[in-house]
């Protein structure tokens, strides 16, 4: 029997918006570092780095600067990287002595974030208007500071009211204290939304997040960064409803 699903949830960073990737590959270029050098050392901090801890609330945004670039310059992250390349079989590239500015690190991140995925945006629209399923957003996140509204813009702006206003559900890894891959904020997502996770349809963009959902028995899309359309194709099918303009976005 196919599955009867009941909720589609959206990741939002790279998925209905820009992907932070994008930022981060544009700033190792500037500073010479190899490409996803960057990604892997914030990865390799764990659950106690800099980055994670943002996105659990736990620390604020300012703080977060200094701790992040310090983390991602500390030295130990060239021989993980080294170690990664030998085993992907790769060429290790000369990797430079840079201090990691934080803060301009994670503004080209977030700048990329400003710009909304007109294709998933539709997508989104014609679910909620086929009042046949729930929509949700899942995304690790991060508090704004409310009263800088001079780093708010450096950072690209908050996500647009046209946007968020489509969702039934928008649930923060800065407000619950949990982010992804962790299973309990998919857990915590499905009791929100009030459904099992096998009712539900999860899209994201990076792969470790998509395996834990799929590990609770969520049906799983990655969006690619930079072409959204085969993910809505696949979207498409799975819910039966044309969620494609005649034009193709």
């Amino acid at each position: 029997m196919a599955p009867q699903y009941k909720a589609v949830i959206f990741d939002i960073g790279g998925v209905c918006v820009g992907s932070p990737m994008q930022g981060i590959h544009r700033y190792e270029k500037k500073v010479g570092l190899p490409r996803n050098y960057i990604n892997l050392s914030i990865v390799q901090q764990g659950e106690n780095g800099a980055f994670q801890k943002l996105e659990r609330g736990e620390i604020k945004l300012h703080d977060f600067y200094a701790a992040f670039g310090e983390q991602l310059s500390h030295p130990s992250n060239k021989e993980h990287y080294r170690e990664y390349m030998k085993k992907q079989g790769k060429d290790i590239p000369i990797i430079p002595d840079i201090k990691v500015d934080g803060r301009e690190l994670f503004q080209s991140m977030m700048r990329e974030t400003s710009v909304v995925d007109e294709r998933i945006f539709y997508a989104i629209k014609q679910l909620k208007e086929s009042g046949k399923y729930k929509v949700a957003a899942l995304t690790n996140n991060f508090e704004y500071p409310e009263d800088d509204l001079k780093e708010i813009e450096a950072l690209g702006g908050k996500l647009p009211d046209e946007l968020r206003s489509q969702f039934d559900e928008f649930i923060e890894s800065r407000i619950v204290g949990l982010r992804k891959p962790d299973p309990k904020f998919y857990e915590h997502a499905c009791k929100v939304v009030g459904v099992e996770p096998s009712e539900a349809i999860f899209l994201d963009d990076i792969g470790m997040n998509l395996r834990s959902a799929n590990k609770l028995g969520m049906t799983t899309i990655q969006v690619m960064m930079g072409n959204s359309l085969p993910a809505v194709e696949k979207l498409q099918s799975l819910v039966g409803i044309d969620l494609l303009p005649t034009s193709r976005l």
